[in-house]
Order: structure tokens, then sequence, then C-alpha cells
């Protein structure tokens, strides 16, 4: 860790990083979720590119980074770390991105001289006094307008081979989706929106027959009436995730939003819920919700959002769930968001004395300079008491008394042109345990020529089953119209409450990549990775492809 320090020091102390440009903290929520593929509803529009970290905070965790991999203009893809718990649909994350600054606009050419115009020859007929200044304009009906398509479809591929041990066992994974948003296909200018992907997993060991598991999902299936901001009313049907109320997960129903001026909203739906696994089993949980949601302006100095959902499962009442959220412009660069969800108990509970009880919170507060920035940010999960077979297998313990609070602290500053450098602490607090993570980041920019970056980030983690430091490097450049990559990542795990006494193991990987657009709709991401280190010795060879329509 010392020469690491040492490093990163050198790297401030070098002079020069990151490409001139807004800094900016962005919003993500998790639209789908595949094996350790989480799939983000913002992308290049946004400043997200491969390589950025996305903060998700999923609920009973003290937060996850997930690496972007790949990205199109309005959607991208990142990748959890090995071994993280599940990260559910409609988990909110925060990423630091760099908007480039646009560049400076040529020197205006002298002006030439205009010839003179010829005399009109065409004269304007009589007037009346009725008759409008302009001539009026008509939009078109929706079945004047033509149909659109537009999406993504892609496949992608990973083999593994892991050595450690005695044995040498592989693993094979390929997935094939497509997303699909269509506009107008029934002439009523309705939307249509289709997500949905087919995976295959097959396991090959030396001493046993090989293993095949096939299985398909639906991510999103359903059709919008009245998505115009002018429409009064707005109706969606089929299984489609809530645009107002994320926070309930998919639906498999219908929802009706009623739209008033200034901003007002208000609308309820019902349905049955999926289950936030990979099979999206539906059919055992049922309900309806209601939600006010006000925006003050298209620039949101001030929204706010009640949502109030009540559920069955089998038929029997379930859950009563209040939902909070609100975000706003306190001033010039200053940000503010906070959600909560509150859960209301009643006599059919057996295991939350409770009445109320805070189930959610997420709030945070950031300043974004033009050199520097801040931010601040609270959390506190506790696991609820459900019929619905959200979480496997919870000890009543942990319904009862378990929570985990955190407090996160960053910041950053724009030292020059070229450097950027960040640091980020995290004070955690459970039913049993407490710790404290910190990191230091640093970006150089154009180190090894125009438009090149190498990353650098230090980082002490003390989590409730391991702890220990480690590091991560990425350099990276352009080739073409897209980019190569080589990254290192270390990490030291000091593992306790083992069975069998205290460990520290050391893991270690080196990773070569290339991400470039495939002509003007593709994009291709390949990647080689070797993860070796204490019982650990694996290969992973990945492909990702994409095509838009």
């Amino acid at each position: 860790m010392k020469v690491l320090a040492v490093t990163m020091l050198a790297l401030v102390a070098a002079g020069a990083v990151a490409q001139q440009g807004q800094e900016r903290t962005v919003q993500v929520t998790v639209t789908s979720v595949s094996g350790r593929d989480v799939f983000l509803d913002l992308g290049r529009d946004a400043g997200l590119a491969p390589g950025v970290v996305v903060r998700l905070f999923p609920p009973g965790t003290a937060g996850i980074d997930a690496e972007v991999r790949s990205v199109s203009s309005t959607s991208a893809r990142a990748e959890l770390p090995p071994g993280v718990p599940d990260v559910p649909v409609g988990t909110r994350g925060e990423a630091n991105v760099v908007i480039a600054a646009a560049p400076a606009s040529p020197p205006r050419p002298t002006p030439k001289a205009v010839p003179e115009h010829p005399p009109w020859t065409r004269r304007e007929g009589a007037r009346t006094p009725d008759q409008p200044l302009l001539v009026p304009t008509y939009s078109q009906r929706p079945d004047e307008r033509p149909a659109s398509l537009v999406g993504r479809l892609f496949a992608f591929g990973q083999w593994n081979r892991d050595t450690a041990g005695d044995q040498r066992n592989d693993y094979l994974l390929g997935r094939l989706g497509v997303r699909a948003d269509g506009t107008n296909f029934l002439g009523y200018g309705e939307r249509t929106r289709f997500s949905g992907e087919v995976d295959e997993r097959r396991v090959m060991l030396p001493d046993a027959p090989d293993e095949t598991d096939r299985n398909g999902r639906l991510d999103l299936l359903s059709v919008a009436f009245g998505t115009e901001q002018w429409a009064p009313t707005g109706v969606e049907i089929g299984r489609f995730l809530s645009p107002h109320l994320p926070e309930i997960g998919l639906v498999d129903g219908v929802e009706v939003v009623r739209r008033f001026e200034h901003g007002l909203r208000f609308g309820a739906g019902f349905g049955a819920y999926p289950r936030p696994f990979p099979s999206r089993e539906t059919g055992e949980d049922t309900g309806i919700h209601l939600f006010f949601d006000y925006t003050a302006n298209a620039k949101r100095t001030f929204a706010a959002t009640i949502g109030l959902q009540k559920t069955w499962h089998e038929g029997a009442p379930d859950r009563d769930l209040l939902l909070l959220r609100a975000d706003g412009v306190i001033a010039e660069r200053v940000r503010w968001f906070a959600s909560a969800k509150v859960d209301l108990y009643t006599g059919s509970d057996t295991v939350k004395s409770r009445d109320v009880d805070l189930t959610e919170l997420f709030a945070s507060l950031r300043w974004d300079g033009s050199d520097l920035g801040a931010g601040v940010s609270v959390s506190r999960f506790t696991w609820p008491e459900l019929k619905r077979a959200e979480y496997q297998s919870l000890p009543v313990e942990l319904v009862r008394d378990g929570h985990v609070d955190r407090l996160s602290l960053q910041g950053w500053w724009r030292t020059s042109k070229r450097l950027r450098f960040g640091a980020r602490a995290d004070l955690w607090q459970d039913q049993d345990d407490e710790g404290t993570s910190f990191g230091l980041d640093g970006d150089l920019a154009e180190v090894i020529g125009a438009g090149s970056n190498l990353g650098v980030s230090l980082y002490e983690a003390d989590g409730g089953y391991s702890s220990g430091p480690g590091a991560r490097l990425l350099l990276r450049g352009p080739v073409g119209g897209g980019y190569w990559r080589v990254g290192y990542r270390w990490h030291r795990y000091e593992l306790g409450d083992l069975v069998t006494g205290p460990e520290t193991l050391t893991r270690q990987s080196a990773e070569v990549g290339l991400s470039h657009p495939i002509g003007a709709t593709g994009d291709l991401d390949f990647a080689v990775e070797r993860w070796f280190g204490d019982r650990e010795d694996a290969w992973a060879l990945g492909l990702y492809l994409q095509w838009r329509f």
C-alpha cells in the first residue's frame, strides 16, 4: 500500500489530468439485470463512458461499485464485481462524469458583399379586417404520423476456465436479447416497449457430465397511450416499470396518470408483481398503487412524489407501503435528492413490533463547481416483514432487528486541465458491527497521447465479512472510433468469523479490452481477463455485441 500511495502522490504531483470539461454527478436507475451485468437508463448522452465507476445502492448494502463496460447514446452496461449480492431492477445509483467542453468556434470568415436584390415582382392581395395576420398551422393527427421503431439487439458471450486446485473446470454463458421502443404502430400516437432475452449456461467438469441450463426472461412488454406531456390522460398496459414509482419494481397490469396544469400529476395502477429473480415468476403477489407527482419546471428546480402501495400475497393482505421522493436545486450548482420507504404494519404482522417503520432512506446533497466539488449522502435500510418471496431464507432476528446505516463523503478537485483528484469515505453500521472504508482516485489525461487517460484508485474496504486494502489501475486510449484499455486490480481479503478461523487471501486480475463501433449502428466490446492469487487461477474471455436500430 505504501508503494501504491507513493504512486498516487507522484501521479498527482506530475502536474496535469482530465480533459477540460464540465464535471457533474448523474443519477442512474437499473432497468435490467442479467448475472453480473446491470443495464442503466443513461448512456453516452449523459456523459457515461466505458471505465466510469457507478455507485449503486441496492437494499441491504452500503453501496456497490459497478464499472461501465459499454455504452450507447441512451443506455449503458455495467459489470458488478464477483461475489456481491444481486441488484434488483429499480436500484438507484450515481456516477461522476465529465461532459467535454465544446470545441472552440473557428474564426468567422470575412463576410462577402451581398449583391443587390432585383425589385420584387409579387404583390400582396387586398386584406380584410377579419383576416389573421399569420397563417394558422395545424399539427398532424396521430393517424397521419409515420410509425417509428428504435432499440438495440445485443449478444453476449463469456468463457471462463478455472484451473485452481487439481481440476480444470470450464463455464460458458451466452445471452441474446432485444430492447425496442415503437411509436404509433396502431395509429393512436401510442408507445410500445419490449425487452427480453434468452440465455444458456453450460458447466463442463472433468469428472461429471456437462450441465446445460437454458432460460428465457421477459422484462418489458407494454403499450402506453397519451404519452405526450400535454396529453391530459395517459394509460400503460402490460409488463412495465412505472416511470412515476420505479421503486415498486415490475408490474403486470395497468397504470393511469392524469396530468394537470403547473406540473401536477395524479395516477393509480394495479396488477401482479413478478418476483425480482431471473425467472420473473408472477401470480402470487398482486396489489394497487397510487401516486401524486409535482414538477416545478423543465429544469426540475423542485420535484416531489408521494406514493402508496397495498399488496396481497396469495389473497392474504401483505404490504402497506408509503413512498416519498423529492429533489431540487438550492442554489446554482447545488442539488439535493431524498427518497424514503415507510412500511405501515397492522395486527396481522407478527415480527415487526412498531406500527410505522422507516424501511429505506437515501438522501444526498452535492455541490459541483467548475474546479471543485463535494457531496454527502446518508442511507438506512431495514428488512421489511413480507409474505412475498422477495428475499431468500431471512432469519427472524434479521427482519426484527437488522439494519444498515451509511454515511458517505465525496470530493473532487481539478488541479489543471489534465489532472483530476478525488476522495471518498464511507462510514457504516449494522446490528452487529461497524466500519469505515475510504478511497483515493486520480485521473491523468493525455498521458500517452491525445485522448488517452490513466485512472488510479486506492481504497481500504472494511466490510462485515471481509476487509482489506485494494487498488485499481486503468489505462485507455483511442483507436479508430473506439478505444483500447488495459487494467489491473489487486485486493487483499482479510476474512473473519470463519469456522476454521480468520484467513487472509489475495486476489489479482489483469485485463486487456477493446471497445469499437461497427459501422454507424453497432458496438463491439472484447475483453480478456486473468484472475490469479491465493487459491485462484482462472481465465475469462468476454465478447459483447450491440446493434442499434
